[in-house]
């Protein structure tokens, strides 16, 4: 009915001589429902018999739907956004640490975790971010390449894990890797260091 009625008003009262029409402004504010009810209701009687402003006010009331509907999904997205760089920002803020550290891990000393050989002789000590860890290997361990990763305190499979190449510096075998921990939980694991194809050798470390 409302259609029908539309294409009626669209239609069947011309008035080519603007007798009675309101202003172009006049006619923009009442399309962004800008005047009060009071003040409109007389324009909307103009309209059910004059074609002509009927169809500018449709076309009006168009264009104002349109951008109030680009003005809505603009405002969506912009929240999207936002959420995103919060999420963004919550996540680099609590599990994501990008600090860069360089430790030395002496080896020589301790004792490795095989079954149930022990405690060995204290954890090793890394900071949540991205390790450069010089492994002092204990003697007696050739120049070779090591896989060397970090796993929770039951072995299973590595958390994190690299490949380095040991070198001899004043009779010390050296291993250097980058171990990236930047999305570690705080806690105890288990740094585990091998030659490829072989058994592991773990040894306790605190993440802090």
């Amino acid at each position: 009915m409302l259609d029908a009625l539309g294409r009626v008003l669209s239609k069947e009262f011309p008035n080519p001589e603007r007798i009675g029409c309101p202003s172009r402004d006049l006619l923009k504010a009442l399309a962004a429902r800008q005047l009060s009810l009071t003040e409109a209701e007389p324009w909307m009687d103009h309209f059910a018999q004059c074609t002509p402003c009927f169809r500018d006010y449709s076309e009006l009331r168009r264009l104002v739907e349109r951008r109030q509907k680009l003005s809505y999904l603009g405002i969506a997205a912009l929240v999207i956004m936002a959420c995103g760089v919060l999420w963004v920002w919550h996540a680099h803020r609590q599990g994501v640490i990008t600090a860069h550290n360089y430790i030395v891990a002496d080896m020589r000393n301790r004792l490795t975790l095989r079954g149930d050989q022990g405690p060995g002789n204290g954890p090793l000590v890394f900071q949540r971010g991205f390790d450069d860890v010089s492994f002092y290997l204990p003697e007696g361990s050739k120049a070779s390449n090591y896989d060397v990763a970090i796993f929770h305190e039951e072995p299973t499979e590595p958390l994190v894990s690299t490949m380095g190449a040991a070198t001899m510096e004043n009779d010390k075998t050296i291993i250097k890797v980058t171990l990236d921990l930047s999305r570690i939980a705080r806690g105890d694991y288990l740094v585990g260091i091998r030659l490829p194809g072989t058994d592991w050798s773990y040894y306790p470390v605190v993440l802090k």
